[in-house]
């Protein structure tokens, strides 16, 4: 099967693009990359996409990718296509944040996609991410003690917004490919460099096991992946509803779980439920570590009532009678005012508050019940919403119609009355029209929006804070 079987094939497969959307295609300038821009330029007219070339210089190695920049740019003029070419100091973001230079390049790089989709009215961003990535994140995480979470690898489509066409693709395909189609690329130096992790695996570990102990050990793991990809997903499924059977209350800033319907559930559902407890706290996607789950499972099952343990994002949970509470605690940092059209279909990336908003649209049979979203999530009328809406912070005066009220309130007396704290109401992204809030962010839509018998086209908004980073470009 030739490569850009393959990519049709993936995209179809994993419904990874609609007609008529533009997607994103990152670009390094290395092989892999360079291969996905081309498989899809091919593929445009046939999927009825557009396309927009983004690539960004991390500032690590100097004239040398001062150079792949210039090559970026050259090969978008060359296919005739939109291109955004920046570059930003990733040392001196990783001296500041005290990241390592993989994860620090990881954040900038996320940040740098989401920015670059919202400004290009892209609804989806393309990554170069392959097999052989695939089997060595795999690998890794079960070097790390990952369970199937970690076990199922990167996954196809992520969030509904990133896309990964090559993922069933092996590298050695891709560097045919270029080579029979005559397509140039870069070589990142820093990939011979056996001093990260993921190189060591990719130069030494996998070789290794491969030539000792099982020459289709890509494939295998590939396999693996798939198996704990769809066995992750029913367990998430269950934990949904796991979720809800135990959840008491949850307002901003504080989850509270019911004890007695807790423990009667599995372990496994225990450690999830504990899991979408936190996540829907600190809007985070990446998981709890396996010692901070284990810790708030040990305070449900020996700890007092007033016993507490910390957790990541500024979070403690909290034993109480009959109850375990997860309550986050702000930093007070100041957030300026903002206001920022809102990309739909796309994203809109706020950096005030780190967080990104994503809109798609979909007839009404498509939407399900907006009942069983959370709070991060919205269904909107589309059609009774105005051309352009817009994202912002909290304003003097503001008033708001909540869903399920027929009279506007102040905003002010809205988050009392749902026991927002004060020092959070700046940091609840306003999505709205010049004059009226069609939904206070994570918290609830607007009446006069809401999907009814008679809408036709909803608008599906999610919001998205500290991205979860993976490797590779």
């Amino acid at each position: 099967m030739s490569l850009l079987h393959k990519v049709r094939e993936n995209i179809c497969r994993h419904r990874m693009v609609e007609r008529g959307c533009k997607v994103l295609v990152a670009v390094s300038g290395g092989p892999d990359s360079v291969a996905l821009l081309h498989a899809l330029y091919l593929l445009k007219e046939e999927l009825e996409i557009s396309l927009h070339v983004a690539h960004l210089n991390h500032m690590f190695r100097g004239a040398e990718s001062e150079a792949e920049a210039l090559f970026v740019a050259d090969m978008a003029r060359r296919y005739g296509l939109p291109a955004t070419v920046e570059a930003r100091d990733v040392p001196a973001y990783q001296k500041q944040s005290g990241l390592s230079a993989q994860a620090a390049a990881r954040e900038v790089r996320f940040r740098f996609f989401s920015e670059a989709a919202g400004k290009a009215g892209a609804s989806r961003v393309a990554l170069a991410h392959h097999a052989d990535d695939q089997a060595e994140t795999i690998l890794i995480n079960f070097l790390r003690g990952a369970g199937i979470t970690g076990l199922k690898g990167i996954s196809p489509v992520r969030e509904g917004f990133y896309i990964r066409p090559l993922l069933t693709v092996r590298r050695a395909e891709i560097e045919r490919y270029c080579k029979e189609m005559k397509l140039p690329y870069c070589r990142d130096s820093s990939n011979l460099k056996a001093v990260y992790t993921r190189n060591r695996v990719r130069l030494e570990l996998i070789p290794l096991l491969e030539k000792e102990y099982n020459p289709a050990l890509v494939p295998t793991l590939l396999r693996l992946g798939e198996i704990c990809r769809e066995e992750d997903a029913y367990l998430a499924e269950q934990a949904v509803k796991a979720f809800q059977a135990v959840l008491r209350e949850k307002v901003s800033g504080r989850v509270v779980l019911r004890l007695d319907a807790f423990k009667q559930m599995p372990p496994a559902i225990r450690r999830r439920v504990v899991q979408q407890a936190w996540r829907s706290l600190t809007g985070a996607e990446e998981n709890l570590a396996f010692q901070h789950v284990e810790a708030v499972l040990d305070l449900i099952q020996k700890g007092g009532t007033g016993s507490s343990v910390v957790l990541p994002g500024s979070v403690s949970a909290i034993r109480s009678y009959g109850t375990v509470e997860l309550v986050e605690k702000m930093t007070g940092r100041a957030v300026p005012y903002y206001v920022y059209p809102l990309k739909v279909p796309g994203a809109t990336f706020i950096p005030e508050l780190g967080c990104t908003i994503y809109a798609e649209l979909y007839p009404r049979v498509k939407a399900g019940d907006p009942a069983s979203l959370p709070a991060t999530e919205a269904l909107l009328d589309f059609d009774k919403l105005p051309a352009q809406i817009f994202v912002r912070r909290r304003r003097a005066g503001d008033v708001f119609c909540p869903f399920g009220l027929t009279s506007e309130m102040k905003l002010k007396d809205f988050f009392i009355k749902q026991k927002v704290p004060r020092e959070e109401r700046d940091r609840i992204p306003l999505v709205g029209t010049p004059d009226e809030i069609v939904w206070v962010g994570g918290v609830r839509t607007g009446e006069k929006w809401k999907v009814d018998q008679n809408t036709a086209r909803v608008l599906h908004l999610r919001l998205v804070c500290n991205l979860e980073g993976e490797a590779g470009f």
